[in-house]
């Protein structure tokens, strides 16, 4: 069986539930994440500063350790561990573009979630 691309039992085990709880994470992650991504591309594209990478990637684990998106958790995880070793910009660089690649394929269907809660709470 494939993985869904997005899998959102941890946040829905850690909450109990409660969709204000969820649409908040969400809303954090929506408005946090990208971000720290982007930071995260620049650094490892534009510079060979290991320290910068690590502490960004780093930063970057727990939110994807909440909103599990397929393989992300794991590539950020493996960028974390290279940079803090000093080694390894090719890997580096791949892990990146997968962890891109999945959470553009994702964010829609994150968007989608957040939308559903508004839809339930609004009575529609």
């Amino acid at each position: 069986m494939t993985q869904p691309i997005l899998d959102l039992s941890y946040l829905n085990d850690t909450s109990s539930g409660d969709s204000q709880y969820i649409y908040e994470v969400l809303t954090l992650f929506i408005e946090s994440f990208p971000i720290g991504l982007n930071n995260l591309e620049h650094l490892i594209r534009s510079t060979e500063d290991f320290c910068a990478i690590h502490k960004q990637a780093h930063a970057l684990k727990s939110s994807a350790s909440v909103v599990k998106i397929k393989d992300v958790y794991e590539a950020i995880s493996k960028i974390d561990a290279l940079s803090r070793q000093n080694t390894g910009k090719e890997e580096i660089t791949a892990n990146l573009e997968l962890v891109i690649y999945n959470f553009n394929k994702a964010l829609p269907i994150i968007q989608s979630e957040r939308r559903k809660i508004l839809m339930a709470r609004s009575g529609k």
